[in-house]
């Protein structure tokens, strides 16, 4: 059976950990690989990837080792 659930992923680092801040709230997400907070989130996993990529090569640059080298 198919789920019509969407993955959600990060506008700012790709990652699909993200959650509503609070349920209540549902309006705001949060990133908990990178602290983004925010009302916008992508659906769209191909742009997730080019996000992802574009966000650790950023970072790569900066001279961090951070989760942000782990795959999606």
């Amino acid at each position: 059976m198919l789920s019509d659930k969407k993955i959600k992923f990060c506008p700012n680092c790709g990652s699909p950990n993200v959650e509503w801040e609070l349920p209540q709230t549902w309006s705001k997400w949060k990133c908990f690989a990178c602290g983004y907070l925010g009302a916008f989130i992508i659906e769209d996993g191909e742009i997730a990837v080019e996000i992802r990529k574009d966000y650790i090569k950023k970072h790569s640059k900066e001279g961090k080792n951070s989760d942000a080298e782990q795959p999606i």
